[in-house]
């Protein structure tokens, strides 16, 4: 069978990667796009595919991957397409452009990245503690994803790669296959699964979601305190958190 033409066009600056085909030489390929788009979350990436279908959108947590190792990564899960990458667009300058209308209410700022995280760990707490905790599920997952980038830059391990390297000592130890037969994707997987559909819908995604809201709203800020920590970072709030859990939920 012929493989579908797609080109890739890997991030540039401040922009998302793309990943486009024809949308007419797709129609009988819908199941084959979700199963795609599944194995390149598997290897950390965000993606999702555009409305008018011809394409997907993408971004990568490794930001050091070099358009030869993202080119290869599509290629693994996209293989009943034909991809080439869209060099002229490599490497080019970034588009000057004019800069967005302003309502001029406020000045802009510059803010550090982990000020950002921080503020929307703060506001994460607050929502829980207001039980509006669906949203405190979203902005403690974005306030994680710059924790977490963070460390990672610095070549330190996040709070639940923590938790699963401590998984694997156990399993070592005891001889126990603790955790079941997961992986340590299979595990983030799980972890990110909810996190991942409270921000997207996919063409081929179910329309309802069945979802423990307390439980993921208490460990997105619980992974989330722990990453701050490990930067040197407080939530203000963080022990009123701390208390309400310990009053409402252990005594």
């Amino acid at each position: 069978m012929n493989k579908i033409l797609a080109t890739l066009r890997p991030p540039s600056h401040q922009y998302n990667g793309n990943l486009l085909w024809n949308v007419s030489a797709i129609d009988n390929h819908r199941n084959s796009i979700n199963t795609s788009i599944t194995q390149l979350r598997k290897l950390d990436y965000w993606a999702s595919e555009f409305p008018e279908g011809d394409g997907i959108t993408f971004t990568i947590s490794d930001k050091k991957k070099t358009s030869d190792e993202i080119l290869a990564d599509f290629r693994s899960c996209f293989g009943w397409l034909h991809i080439s990458i869209d060099l002229p667009k490599i490497d080019k300058p970034a588009p000057k452009r004019s800069p967005l209308p302003s309502l001029g209410y406020e000045e802009s700022i510059t803010i550090n990245k982990a000020d950002i995280a921080l503020t929307q760990l703060e506001d994460a707490i607050d929502l829980f503690l207001t039980n509006k905790r669906l949203s405190s599920i979203t902005l403690a997952a974005a306030a994680d994803g710059i924790f977490s980038g963070i460390l990672k830059s610095q070549n330190r391990k996040s709070s639940a790669e923590e938790t699963w390297t401590s998984i694997e000592e156990a399993r070592t130890a005891t001889g126990k296959n603790i955790a079941g037969d997961r992986t340590a994707q299979d595990a983030f997987n799980e972890w990110n699964f909810f996190q991942n559909r409270l921000k997207h819908h996919d063409l081929n995604d179910d329309k309802q979601l069945e979802i423990n809201i307390f439980d993921h709203a208490y460990y997105a800020i619980k992974r989330t305190i722990a990453d701050a920590g490990k930067l040197g970072y407080s939530a203000k709030n963080g022990h009123i958190f701390e208390k309400w859990i310990l009053e409402n939920i252990f005594l």
